[in-house]
């Protein structure tokens, strides 16, 4: 018998994710079942986007992971150095991370394994248009440094979005950045562009 869980994540997903309060609820009942299914481990960005979803601030275990590669990052950052001048290994991980790379990959797995609907079967830039919702749920939801942390110069770093103000080309642009807040109060910025189709 189908897991009522998968039923709800279906029907939501043909309907078409349009809304934030759509996110929130879809990550909800992903959440569910990888709790349900013991799966966390085998999705845990997956898991960790969730739970940035339904929470003010964020402190846990992949928050900490992803807070190290910023410190890592700001480092040479704060010093003048450009996001593409980074150390290669680091450079490919502040972008995986700054896009959401792995967020998207587990999310993909995860829906081809359940065999759950994809972004892409409703429109073709399914996916760009459900990380703009999503980085709205997660804007002014700081990844916060553990206490326990006493090495690192990054105290947080916070999501933001910012929507182009016209549509050119049919296309909505936007910008997702990552406010790194160091311990003395300095801040610095990574940001990346996206778009997808303005549907009529």
């Amino acid at each position: 018998m189908e897991p009522a869980i998968i039923r709800k994540l279906t029907e939501e997903l043909n309907s078409g994710i349009t809304t934030e309060a759509q996110v929130v609820y879809l990550l909800v009942e992903i959440r569910k079942l990888l709790e349900q299914q013991n799966e966390m481990q085998a999705y845990e960005y997956l898991t960790f986007h969730c739970d940035w979803a339904l929470h003010s601030k964020l402190d846990r275990r992949m928050a900490q992971k992803i807070l190290t590669q910023f410190n890592a990052a700001n480092v040479h950052l704060k010093n003048g150095i450009e996001l593409e001048q980074l150390p290669t290994e680091l450079r490919r991980e502040m972008r995986r991370i700054s896009k959401m790379k792995y967020f998207e990959r587990e999310m993909s797995d995860f829906l081809h394994n359940h065999r759950l609907p994809g972004f892409t079967d409703k429109r073709m830039d399914g996916w760009s248009h459900f990380l703009h919702l999503y980085a709205k749920v997660i804007s002014d939801c700081p990844l916060v440094i553990s206490g326990r942390n006493n090495s690192a110069d990054v105290s947080s770093v916070t999501v933001h979005i910012e929507l182009a103000n016209q549509v050119i080309h049919k296309e909505l642009f936007y910008k997702i950045s990552w406010t790194i807040l160091e311990k003395n109060g300095k801040s610095g910025e990574i940001y990346i562009l996206n778009s997808f189709k303005q549907l009529s």
